[in-house]
């Protein structure tokens, strides 16, 4: 204990030495998970974040990798205070640092920000097709959000009728239809009829491509406006990158979900079924 007392009275003395200095980073765009105190993020509190504190204050350590993990005492930014704390937590029975504790989102509202957290902080990442529920969300695989776009949870067996004239119906039937659809292409009357208008037939904007080349999404013009790699399909065989147009569907009907576009890949890949 006399020991500790020592160390923790010339951690003092030497902070003192310094002027006070004070840092208010800038206020960033993203938000790691991290612990209080942890300022060198190796998920552990002890001496060594109070002398990365001190060098960030004093000697040019910085920047660090998480300034709210630095910011000990939750004042809203990076001081002598801070080191302080931490040292009176570790050596003199000083009061716990205020949460988070143990991987958490910051409670305060303040200028900091924490770029990169301690990697035991960083969120599992769900696997779609294990049957664990890895993120611990209570979502397990394909019930689970994350997984929407995922190529595991698209059905093995899709019809154009039945899983994707719908998405057609809603997001493009408006300009592909009657009285004057636009690039001659008209997909208003059913999915049969859609069906016959897209499979197999030549692309007017780019005519190297077909519409829709079943087993083959990335050769299908239509998945490449939609998907918006267009412009260089287009520009890879010699096509007019202007000809090409823009994403479909157009301008503030723009864009199909992650969901559908998968979906609609995946029935292409799959044979383009009817």
């Amino acid at each position: 204990m006399i020991e500790q007392n020592s160390i923790y009275r010339a951690f003092l003395a030497f902070l003192f030495i310094g002027a006070m200095t004070m840092v208010f980073p800038t206020t960033a765009l993203s938000q790691a998970l991290f612990s209080r105190g942890d300022c060198n993020v190796d998920n552990s509190l002890d001496i060594a974040d109070a002398i990365l504190g001190l060098g960030i204050l004093f000697s040019g350590a910085g920047p660090a990798a998480c300034d709210d993990a630095c910011d000990v005492n939750d004042d809203g930014s990076i001081d002598i205070g801070d080191p302080i704390s931490l040292l009176a937590n570790l050596f003199n029975s000083g009061p716990n640092p205020p949460p988070p504790n143990d991987c958490g989102d910051d409670p305060t509202t303040d200028s900091l920000d924490c770029q990169n957290g301690p990697m035991a902080c960083v969120p599992p990442v769900e696997d779609c097709s294990n049957g664990i529920d890895d993120d611990l969300d209570n979502l397990i695989d394909c019930d689970d959000p994350d997984c929407i776009a995922d190529p595991a949870c698209i059905p093995l067996s899709l019809s154009f009728e039945l899983d994707i004239y719908p998405i057609i119906d809603v997001n493009c039937v408006f300009c592909h239809g009657p009285p004057a659809p636009f690039g001659n292409l008209d997909m208003s009357g059913g999915a049969a009829v859609g069906y016959d208008a897209i499979v197999n037939v030549m692309s007017n904007e780019c005519p190297t491509y077909v519409l829709v080349s079943p087993d083959d999404s990335q050769s299908s013009w239509l998945f490449r406006k939609i998907e918006g790699t267009h412009v260089d399909a287009a520009t890879s065989v010699g096509c007019d990158a202007i000809a090409a147009g823009g994403q479909m569907p157009f301008g503030p009907f723009c864009c199909l979900t992650a969901f559908e576009i998968e979906l609609i890949r995946g029935w292409i890949d799959s044979g383009a079924n009817p």
